[in-house]
């Protein structure tokens, strides 16, 4: 509640002065005889209810005027509006394809199980854009940056482990493209995020600490998940029609480790995490654990709208003056 106009309250200066003329009036001009009209029982020195209640039309001019002056004062009420703007963030999701993510320590591999939660994950975010890298011994961009899910859930499907002909582990590669992605598509103030999931050691193209210290740099924050049960698992190869172990020269099962220190300094450079899915339950656990982390930006704006309240005195004014004539003139009529 405010007064638009309170500079007008001096009028109320008036009533005063208005009831000193009234006054004035009363005891100068009055020149005898009987002041009110016949029927008041003036016998025994009793006035009538009349006589008693003659001051009522002056009160209400009073009033009137009492109320004309807020009026003029111009009484606001303000409503307060809440206007929430919501913001999300930039995800760049990028997938390991090479060949170790067929291991079947996932369900029912390493890949499929990756996408298939990473698809969900998709499927539960809203106001974020969203765009897909997949590497191996180099890195490709599958998707850019999008809110269309429905387009990026698609190119996720249709991922797999042959796409790409250079076999091998190329994290730096991946980190750079997925950077420079947001570099050149959003120019907006919006947080930027690299999610990045590989089984297996850095093995070919950049080295992924001075990619980490570039992502830094355009402050994109990576969280970094290794694949991969903590025993490992061997991966399968079809021979001739036949589903074989790919082997070490000496004849061993080759096992890929997952080197987690460098997973870690990425996380660590990039002011992001580290996480180690073990399994289809875990990688859907991390899922949730960034979908709370990254919540994007709320921006609220309050907006305080006054709507004019002047009728709320000036309505019982016009009743009042309307009381007031009629008593004036139908009951405590003067005879001159």
């Amino acid at each position: 509640m405010r007064w638009h106009s309170p500079e007008f309250i001096l009028l109320l200066l008036l009533i005063p002065l208005v009831g000193w003329y009234r006054l004035y009036l009363s005891r100068t001009l009055k020149k005898g005889g009987i002041r009110f009209a016949q029927g008041f029982t003036l016998a025994s020195g009793m006035r009538s209810w009349k006589v008693k209640l003659a001051f009522i039309p002056d009160l209400l001019r009073s009033a009137v005027l009492l109320l004309l002056v807020f009026a003029l004062m111009q009484p606001q009420y303000g409503q307060e509006h809440e206007n929430v703007t919501r913001q999300g963030i930039d995800i760049m999701i990028a997938l390991d394809v090479s060949g170790s993510m067929a291991a079947e320590d996932f369900k029912p591999n390493r890949i499929k199980a990756a996408q298939k939660i990473t698809e969900n994950f998709i499927g539960g975010i809203s106001d974020h854009r969203i765009g897909l890298v997949v590497f191996a011994g180099l890195a490709l961009t599958q998707c850019p940056l999008t809110i269309d899910y429905g387009v990026v859930t698609e190119l996720l499907r249709r991922t797999s482990l042959q796409m790409l002909k250079y076999d091998g582990t190329a994290i730096g590669d991946a980190i750079v493209n997925a950077v420079y992605k947001f570099s050149s598509e959003s120019r907006e103030k919006r947080d930027k995020v690299v999610i990045l999931l590989s089984d297996g050691e850095n093995n070919s193209g950049i080295d992924p600490h001075e990619a980490a210290k570039i992502a830094a740099e355009k402050g994109v924050r990576v969280y970094t998940i290794g694949v991969g049960s903590l025993e490992g698992a061997p991966i399968p190869v079809i021979q001739n029609g036949y589903k074989q172990y790919a082997r070490n020269p000496d004849g061993t099962l080759y096992i890929p480790k997952i080197d987690e220190q460098l997973m870690k300094d990425i996380a660590f450079i990039t002011r992001g995490q580290y996480f180690r899915a073990t399994d289809n339950k875990a990688l859907e656990e991390i899922y949730k654990t960034i979908a709370t982390l990254e919540k994007g930006k709320i921006d609220v704006n309050r907006t305080l709208q006054y709507s004019e309240r002047y009728f709320w005195f000036l309505v019982p004014a016009f009743v009042l003056l309307l009381v007031e004539m009629y008593l004036r003139s139908r009951v405590f009529q003067r005879l001159f």
